[in-house]
């Protein structure tokens, strides 16, 4: 059996790649694995960085040719040997990122522990494999677009929160308030009961006042280290890889406090490493399934919303387009390509 997805085989920017659906060999499910029949796969920024290469440097696998894509929610097709949790039939969505073993952050390839490594990559296709242990159910109040888009943001917003140590009557400064991270993270910081802060520009403030922050500062307006309602706060969030990030959070976060950055790394990898932090760390998700089950709960819910911004077809014009909105910066929301 055939099926169609994205190929890429060679490392380069993602305007140079072969973005036309291809056949390929329709995987399957070998023991302790999935096979879903893809729905919707979402976009993130990270797609392209990997694809053009910037992550080799940093020792994450290169499987050459390789199939793109993390975000997956579909429906299960098949599963392997040893699987009991799963059916034929079942609504499932996904991270394909390493599995959370207890190490201090992830990436793209199983990095830790001594579980056999699985697919890298690979939602970018009509179907894909997944080991089950990276699995959840998605309940059906939740659509296929919505499970995509929540799952590696969603995670990656969690874990941030959870290694912040926010909680209730905590204050957390979130920086990007408009990007995918930050306006689900200012939703769930809220649900955990702290004070939340965030930035905005005019442009996205009507947007970036949907996620119920209690603050909003308008950075082009107003230096956000200088705010006095953030003095002494317990821990700031960098979902944007705001410029000097990490030294202008010096001069608000209290002692003992946190700082996290998903995509700034000059605050380094060390968590113990600087004066007067509790952590302070650049940080990348690992697969959780508890934190999937708890995030798309509270979707279901209607606790956490997930903007969808654009739907795109799986086609060459489609992914085009799909890419180039990603890449824009100017998005709000996800954009989820649908099967």
């Amino acid at each position: 059996r055939m099926m169609k997805a994205i190929v890429v085989k060679e490392y380069k920017e993602w305007k140079s790649q072969n973005l036309e659906p291809v056949e390929v060999t329709k995987p399957t499910a070998g023991a302790g694995q999935v096979l879903i029949k893809t729905k919707a796969a979402a976009l993130n920024p990270i797609d392209w960085m990997v694809m053009a290469g910037f992550l080799k440097d940093a020792g994450w696998a290169q499987p050459s040719p390789y199939v793109p894509g993390y975000d997956v929610a579909g429906v299960v097709e098949a599963v392997g040997e040893g699987v009991s949790d799963f059916k034929a039939g079942d609504e499932v969505f996904s991270v394909n990122w390493s599995l959370d073993v207890g190490q201090q952050m992830g990436r793209h390839d199983d990095n830790a522990g001594e579980q056999k490594k699985g697919p890298v990559a690979g939602t970018f296709a009509e179907y894909c494999v997944l080991p089950a242990n990276k699995v959840s159910k998605k309940p059906s109040k939740v659509s296929f677009e919505e499970a995509a888009g929540l799952a590696l943001v969603g995670t990656t917003g969690f874990q941030g929160l959870k290694t912040l140590g926010v909680a209730k009557g905590k204050k957390v400064l979130i920086l990007g308030g408009a990007s995918a991270v930050g306006h689900l993270s200012c939703q769930i910081a809220k649900s955990m009961g702290a004070y939340v802060a965030t930035t905005a520009s005019s442009r996205t403030m009507d947007y970036v006042k949907t996620c119920g922050a209690d603050k909003i500062i308008n950075y082009r307006e107003e230096k956000w280290e200088e705010s006095s309602d953030l003095k002494d706060i317990d821990a700031v969030f960098d979902t944007v890889g705001e410029k000097d990030g990490f030294e202008r959070a010096k001069k608000i976060v209290k002692e003992g406090g946190s700082f996290v950055s998903i995509s700034a790394q000059d605050v380094g990898f060390v968590p113990t490493a600087h004066k007067g932090f509790k952590y302070a760390a650049f940080y990348c998700l690992k697969n959780n399934v508890k934190d999937q089950d708890t995030l798309v709960g509270m979707v279901a819910d209607g606790k956490l919303k997930v903007k969808v911004e654009k739907k795109f077809p799986f086609t060459k014009q489609g992914v085009t387009d799909a890419f180039t909105a990603q890449t824009s910066g100017k998005s709000m929301g996800k954009n989820v390509i649908v099967f």
